[in-house]
């Protein structure tokens, strides 16, 4: 498969993936987020795979979108591996530089 072609099969999930000083990270329902890759590239890839291996395994209630800003809680994150949680500490420890 193509780069271009895993891009525009995932167009509906780009807010999916998050770049963090670690790597790349593919953020999923299930108890540990998909990473870290070293390219967005592998992280799409990744969760593709994810999404035909659980297709149709967990629904979500219809009307339940998010529409917003979330705030994530890394004292209260329940997730064994959580690319936000990898993200906040970077950003805690000065890894990543903010524009």
């Amino acid at each position: 498969m193509s780069k271009n072609a895993a891009v525009s099969s995932l167009p509906q999930y780009d807010d999916r993936f998050i770049e963090t000083a670690a790597g790349w990270y593919a953020l999923v329902r299930e108890n540990s987020d998909l990473g870290p890759f070293i390219s967005r590239f592998e992280a799409e890839q990744a969760l593709e795979r994810h999404l035909r291996l659980y297709r149709g395994v967990n629904h979500r209630p219809r009307g339940e979108a998010f529409h917003g800003i979330g705030v994530h809680d890394t004292a209260s994150c329940r997730k064994a591996n959580c690319g936000r949680c990898i993200e906040a500490r970077a950003l805690n420890h000065g890894l990543l530089a903010v524009y």
